[in-house]
């Protein structure tokens, strides 16, 4: 008896780890690099990396997030600085459905999916005091902002999302 209950409890540990080890998922969160040294896991972590590839709710994995994201005061710097109680609302474009969520002290905002789950696509909107910045194109299917804004920008990405804009009225129409 003793063999075949070790044997059932590796089987049940591989099947645990093979549900949480997808390759491709893996290899994502493989080139996200370490932590940051000092900075524990929690509403803090990862500023600007794309937060759904590890918060995606398969087995193994911490808390799932429908959307999150982190904003910044400004691009250009290598060590930009977060932007604190940012408001980014959110909202689905085919029933005007929204959701507010509002930065923390690095920039960091995630919403889960007991809070809100988007329909996509999505448009979204950025307050922080009298600055209002619109994003200019819809949201189509990423959960993450860095899934599509990372640096540096160029053709295949605006870069971070921060609150300095050049748009007229921040981009809003």
């Amino acid at each position: 008896m003793r063999i075949r209950d070790q044997a059932l409890a590796a089987v049940i540990a591989a099947f645990a780890l093979g549900a949480s080890c997808d390759p491709v998922v893996s290899s994502k969160i493989a080139a996200l690099g370490g932590e940051t040294p000092g900075v524990q896991h929690g509403p803090k972590h990862r500023p600007g990396q794309p937060c759904t590839v590890c918060h995606d709710g398969t087995l193994g994995n911490p808390s799932e997030f429908s959307v999150a994201g982190t904003v910044y005061q400004e691009a250009a710097p290598a060590m930009p600085t977060g932007a604190a109680n940012v408001e980014v609302t959110m909202t689905n474009v085919s029933d005007r459905k929204s959701f507010t969520a509002t930065t923390n002290a690095v920039g960091n905002f995630y919403v889960l999916p007991k809070q809100w789950t988007p329909v996509y696509p999505i448009t979204v909107t950025m307050k922080s005091g009298a600055t209002t910045i619109c994003m200019t194109s819809h949201v189509g299917r990423e959960g993450s902002c860095a899934g599509c804004h990372v640096e540096p920008a160029g053709p295949g990405s605006p870069g971070r999302v921060t609150l300095a804009t050049d748009l007229p009225n921040g981009g809003c129409p």
